[in-house]
């Protein structure tokens, strides 16, 4: 490695440059899509007490053990994969860095020069002993750098697990190969190392026990010793992951699918229909890689027709044809190769054998990206036969005196959708106008308008966020009936900013038609019910929305609020001590508790209540109103 370094160390400073030209501007970005589950995303707003979102990241280093006990990132209903690697990346720079958008986005940017440059001495290595091993391994890498299909891999901070996963792979890769030319253990350990990095980075990093044979296969003569002890390098490698995640980890993945994310998860395809949206699903990705317009962060149903046949088919269909007659016709060794190499990699992608949640998505063709490159560099070697890549003056020779130009709109066309991922909401107002069928992406959007109406700083006035947030989940629902949890929102602008119950009942209804189970859209209706002082009504579907989610502590407040407001003191008690059983520890709990001793006349235990609530969290205005109940 350190000789190729050395060797090629202007080739990696123009890596470099480039790096930082095409993602420069990304420094100036805040959080983005997805952001906040791997890392710190709320900022302090105004007075209000200041929660950090991520539990184990806030801490620094010091939650890192615990990192490695659970699953890498956790909503209200799901507990996704375990990527501890990347999450312990998170906590370091939180320890080191504080809240920083702008060192988040400098490590991506550095991740992705670092990619490059292993993915150079990777093809390098791979091509050891063939003339044109520079060429090709430069093309490879320099398509690969400026190619706009990366954009949102390098721009979401979230998708650090790609670019750690692809960025351990290759180096697992490289030492493999440095193994069997060299037979030294020190480059099998490094390949065992590096790939239980990547898949302790995401599950991605699987592809490469695909990866390291097929270079062995079309690029080394077989040496069944070495082959022996690579196979047992890998299967001993996926067992030290299987055990330790079932020796740390003590809470299963949690995943719910719905028809909104991909039809194919809710409705029947036989495995005729699911071998034709498998070809659409890689259409989709040819046609991407090749022409990567338009961008959109979400997909999902509508947005890719799955039953007939249309121009993503046809692209899937010729590929496959084309790709197999040139082989044939050209007998490029290479080309096979990273067709093969982009095939297979991109094939886990394309719903035959697993749904993908949002159907396809630009982040998932980013480590088969790196075999539909060496299939350009190669179709670029077999036009310019005599090219030789030696020194960065060939820029001014074909092929990449015709490279440049494209190098320079791609460097435009990045630039450009850097800026789109400035944040959430310029994300999702930019790609709207090209997701206006899918009702994922609706509902995003409208949750972001949602969320501004709730924050110090607002783009637009009140009333036009409620208006926008209203149409997008109206166009959510409109896409697709099931989700519910556009229904949910809606009923809650009803509720809270309209004043409209008659509204907020109605999609509040709607949401649980669509979810029976949906605790946050049981509470939100018992609130309604609340507020026309139906107390028993409101009661049962608080008491639903707890059965669903243990957790729904807001009902348990709404229980003992209303049972006050009846004058069922007693109950009130009995149920703030219930509460107060599985979280002694609870503030409000303790509060709701001396309110209801209060009201029920019992004065001297209210206010030993009140003192206990004081011990836990200390207050001014709590001192001067138990002060003044003492005096009465």
């Amino acid at each position: 490695m350190r000789e190729i370094l050395l060797k090629s160390n202007k080739t990696v400073l123009l890596f470099f440059c480039l790096t930082f030209l095409f993602y420069g501007n990304t420094l100036k970005n805040k959080y983005s899509l997805d952001d906040d589950y791997v890392t710190v995303t709320n900022f302090k707003n105004g007075n209000e007490n200041y929660v950090p979102n991520h539990k184990l990241v806030k801490k620094g280093f010091k939650g890192i053990p615990r990192i490695w006990k659970e699953r890498y990132a956790h909503d209200t209903e799901s507990s996704f994969d375990y990527r501890p690697l990347v999450t312990t990346i998170f906590a370091i720079e939180y320890g080191i860095f504080g809240q920083s958008p702008f060192i988040s986005h400098l490590l991506n940017i550095l991740f992705y020069f670092l990619i490059c440059c292993v993915l150079f001495f990777t093809i390098q290595t791979l091509f050891e002993k063939h003339i044109f091993k520079d060429t090709i391994s430069f093309l490879t890498a320099f398509i690969f750098l400026i190619h706009p299909a990366h954009t949102e891999v390098v721009n979401n901070i979230k998708c650090r697990d790609e670019l750690m996963a692809l960025l351990f792979s290759l180096l697992a890769v490289l030492n493999s190969l440095r193994y069997y030319d060299r037979a030294s253990v020190k480059y099998l350990f490094a390949a065992f190392v590096f790939l239980i990095l990547g898949l302790f980075c995401k599950r991605t990093a699987i592809l490469t026990i695909a990866v390291i044979p097929l270079c062995f296969i079309f690029y080394r003569t077989v040496n069944l010793k070495k082959t022996i002890w690579l196979i047992g390098t890998i299967m001993v490698a996926l067992i030290v992951i299987a055990v330790t995640k079932k020796t740390l980890v003590a809470e299963s993945s949690v995943r719910y699918f719905y028809h909104f994310e991909n039809p194919v998860f809710t409705e029947h395809f036989g495995f005729l229909s699911r071998i034709f949206v498998a070809i659409k699903s890689l259409g989709f990705y040819v046609k991407f890689l090749l022409f990567p317009f338009p961008f959109k962060f979400y997909y999902g149903a509508n947005t890719i027709d799955l039953y007939t046949l249309d121009l993503n088919s046809i692209i899937g269909i010729l590929f496959l044809v084309a790709g197999t007659w040139y082989i044939i016709k050209s007998q490029n060794k290479h080309f096979f190769f990273g067709f093969l190499f982009f095939s297979g990699c991109i094939f886990p992608f394309t719903n035959l054998l697993t749904p993908m949640p949002g159907i396809v998505g630009e982040r998932l063709c980013f480590y088969a990206s790196v075999g539909f490159c060496v299939m350009l560099a190669s179709l670029l070697l077999d036009l310019f036969p005599n090219f030789r890549f030696t020194k960065l003056q060939q820029f001014s020779s074909k092929p990449l005196s015709y490279v440049l130009p494209l190098a320079i709109v791609c460097l435009v066309y990045v630039f450009n959708r850097n800026k789109n991922w400035y944040d959430k909401l310029t994300l999702f107002e930019h790609d709207a106008p090209y997701i206006e069928n899918s009702s994922k992406a609706n509902s995003l959007l409208a949750n972001e308008y949602f969320e501004m109406l709730r924050s110090s700083e607002k783009k637009y006035p009140p009333q036009t966020l409620i208006n926008k947030a209203l149409k997008h989940y109206q166009l959510a629902i409109l896409n697709d009936s099931s989700i519910y949890t556009a229904y949910n929102n809606a009923g809650v602008l009803y509720y809270s900013y309209l004043g409209d119950l008659n509204n907020a009942k109605r999609y509040f209804e709607l949401a649980i038609q669509h979810k029976e189970k949906y605790a946050q859209a049981n509470e939100n209706l018992g609130n309604v019910y609340k507020s026309r002082q139906n107390y028993d009504t409101a009661i049962s579907y608080y008491l639903k929305a707890i059965r669903f989610n243990s957790k729904q502590y807001n009902s348990g407040f709404e229980i003992i609020n209303s049972l006050n407001a009846q004058k069922k003191y007693h109950q009130a008690i009995l149920v703030s001590d219930i509460f107060l059983d599985t979280d002694l520890d609870d503030y409000s709990f303790l509060i709701l508790k001396a309110n209801a001793l209060m009201l029920d006349n019992q004065h001297e235990k209210a206010l030993a209540v009140y003192e206990l609530a004081y011990q836990l969290r200390p207050s001014n205005e709590l001192k001067t109103y138990m002060n003044s109940r003492r005096k009465k």
